[in-house]
């Protein structure tokens, strides 16, 4: 049996994941060409794709699952209410396609080729893909954006995945070569240099923060939805709580009307990001005549604020990871790494190329520190790292297999994702078809009206129980 959920956030929240595709080995007959990203990309989804389902489908656990625009496999958690879930839901997601793509291998393996899945943010030719965040938000809350964008530019670096930069070892400043800042040459934040905005309606054309799009997916007269589109995707379980748990604290104050965030405004969010990657400490402009703050300032400043007005009511969890967020800022104010070195992202993979380098003739330009780099976010079990590195004890862990395992085959607790994920089940038994989204469940075959979830929180529904009860008395199409 699971444990329950720990860490109870203000609001329903949903993480999705872009994953990157590579395949490699050479197949017979293609020209020594190994399989394009959509020949890859289609053989993952082979087993899941139908008639009646397509590459693009709602799951049992009210997650979707589904190729995105650019050809990526892409997996939006339902919508969580427990910190716990969300990191449960996320991990259940690698479970997923990293089953997916094992068994694409096992049918590729007659032709040579090999399809590697993986959680990498950026790739070679200079594309970027990541973690997208959703959180329901009161429609009659003002949010004021110039403040959230701000912390949103601290958080980047503080929940960044750690990259290395693409600059084929050129010697300048922050290059391969660079080891005079506290993570040598690597930066904290994989996606951090692709943003050039602090908001955007259109994500695929504009790299920004957030996206301004007003989309609610549930009743839009009472919610809206804050859609984070800059973050890095995160191997550690606690680079993805220490995320969510941030944007909830101080999401829950704006509604009380308790802080105005001004003081986190930042006069180039995106030139500060920029600036940041490569040192924190670096002194960016603040708006309002106030004086120019460093990421670990803005870090303490925002954690100050949180901390001293929702510190008596958090949960352990919860508590836990504020804590993780305060060690953090210290971590980038010291250069200490260590603090922090089996919880974050940024911090366990220096750890990981710092050892490789060590041992390479070469050091850092060694092609085996690129190697270990994708081997830190390879899903496979056999050439990935976070089993070894869990098992090892340099990569904490916040839930059990079991939760995760629980998490990818049912829905999270306290949300309309139990009611959805119901519908998809009993569908799968029967072999019905339904027409699903995030706020609507409609039996087509045979046709039945729809029945609208506006509430994300929401648990019940005596329309979707007589359905369900419809649709088991039916029995298989």
């Amino acid at each position: 049996m699971s444990p329950a959920p720990a860490g109870r956030l203000h609001r329903a929240v949903g993480i999705e994941t872009e994953y990157g595709i590579t395949s490699a080995h050479l197949a017979p007959g293609r020209d020594g060409a190994p399989l394009s990203v959509e020949e890859a990309v289609q053989e993952v989804f082979r087993d899941v794709s139908s008639p009646r389902s397509g590459t693009h489908r709602f799951t049992a656990a009210g997650a979707r699952l589904y190729i995105d625009v650019g050809m990526h496999p892409e997996y939006a958690g339902p919508e969580c209410v427990w910190v716990s879930d969300v990191v449960a839901q996320d991990l259940a997601g690698d479970a997923v396609l990293a089953s997916m793509t094992r068994a694409a291998n096992a049918r590729l393996e007659p032709r040579g080729a090999r399809i590697h899945l993986l959680k990498s943010n950026t790739d070679a030719w200079g594309a970027t893909f990541g973690c997208h965040e959703n959180y329901q938000v009161r429609r009659d809350a003002a949010l004021p954006m110039g403040g959230l964008v701000g912390l949103l530019a601290a958080r980047q670096i503080l929940a960044g995945a750690g990259a290395l930069p693409a600059d084929g070892g050129r010697p300048e400043a922050g290059g391969i070569n660079d080891l005079s800042r506290p993570l040598g040459p690597m930066r904290y934040s994989a996606r951090a240099d692709h943003i050039h905005g602090a908001a955007s309606a259109d994500p695929t054309r504009e790299r920004a923060f957030v996206n301004t799009r007003d989309e609610p997916h549930a009743d839009a007269g009472l919610w809206r939805r804050l859609h984070v589109v800059a973050a890095d995707s995160a191997v550690s379980p606690w680079t993805t709580a220490l995320k969510v748990v941030l944007m909830d604290a101080a999401l829950t104050l704006v509604e009380r009307g308790e802080w105005d965030m001004a003081e986190c405004e930042l006069a180039d969010p995106a030139r500060a990001v920029h600036a940041w990657n490569r040192e924190p400490n670096a002194a960016c402009e603040r708006v309002g005549g106030r004086s120019s703050i460093t990421c670990p300032e803005l870090l303490e400043l925002a954690l100050e604020r949180l901390t001293g007005r929702l510190s008596s009511k958090t949960d352990a969890l919860t508590a836990s990871v504020l804590d993780l967020a305060e060690r953090g800022a210290r971590a980038l104010r010291s250069g200490c790494p260590q603090l922090v070195a089996t919880e974050l992202d940024w911090a366990i993979k220096h750890r990981v190329l710092a050892r490789v380098a060590e041992r390479a003739a070469s050091g850092w330009r060694d092609p085996r520190v690129r190697r270990a780099e994708l081997a830190y976010h390879d899903l496979s079990a056999d050439s990935g790292l976070r089993g070894a590195l869990t098992s090892a004890g340099l990569m904490k862990p916040l839930v059990s297999p079991q939760e995760v395992e629980a998490a990818r085959i049912g829905p999270p607790c306290g949300t309309r994702a139990g009611l959805r994920g119901r519908v998809v089940a009993a569908c799968e038994r029967t072999g019905r078809v339904a027409s699903i989204g995030w706020a609507h469940v409609r039996l087509d075959n045979p046709p039945r009206p729809q029945i609208d979830l506006p509430d994300p929180t929401q648990t019940e529904d005596a329309d979707v129980e007589a359905l369900l009860a419809e649709i088991d008395a039916l029995g298989p199409a």
